[in-house]
């Protein structure tokens, strides 16, 4: 999995669970008369366990954009979005989702990190040997 794919399945599960909220990538500085929620990628890490395995660390940013007109149930719908989203198929969970206050506008950062494993290409399967006796000359 791709942080690109990551980041299409977060914006996806915003879209779904806040069908009437707008929804943006952070792409530079926020204009403050935007209302909505914006998404962006504040961390990834890779970091190799064995030579072999490997974990992906993803911190991402959820920020409501207007401070005076926060819905009540805007924590709940968050964490049902993004508690567990699907990447091409395959659910992903969080591994925390945390409450930060920016001033008066809050914002969840939330953690996702999986565990890869390196796939070795296949050699063909083993074949005979075929060994024949051979004389030495002398001379």
């Amino acid at each position: 999995m791709t942080t690109t794919q990551l980041t299409n399945a977060i914006a996806t599960a915003l879209s779904h669970h806040l069908p009437n909220i707008p929804i943006h990538p952070v792409t530079g500085a926020v204009p403050p008369e935007s209302q909505g929620v914006t998404y962006r990628l504040l961390a990834a890490k890779l970091t190799r366990e064995r030579s072999d395995r490997f974990v992906q660390s993803h911190i991402y940013e959820i920020r409501w954009l207007d401070g005076n007109n926060i819905p009540e149930d805007l924590p709940d719908k968050l964490f049902e979005a993004l508690e567990t989203i699907e990447v091409e198929g395959t659910p992903y969970r969080a591994t925390e989702l945390r409450w930060k206050t920016w001033g008066e506008i809050p914002k969840l950062w939330v953690y996702y990190t999986m565990r890869t494993t390196k796939v070795s290409e296949s050699s063909g399967p083993m074949q005979m040997l075929e060994q024949r006796p051979t004389a030495l000359k002398s001379t």
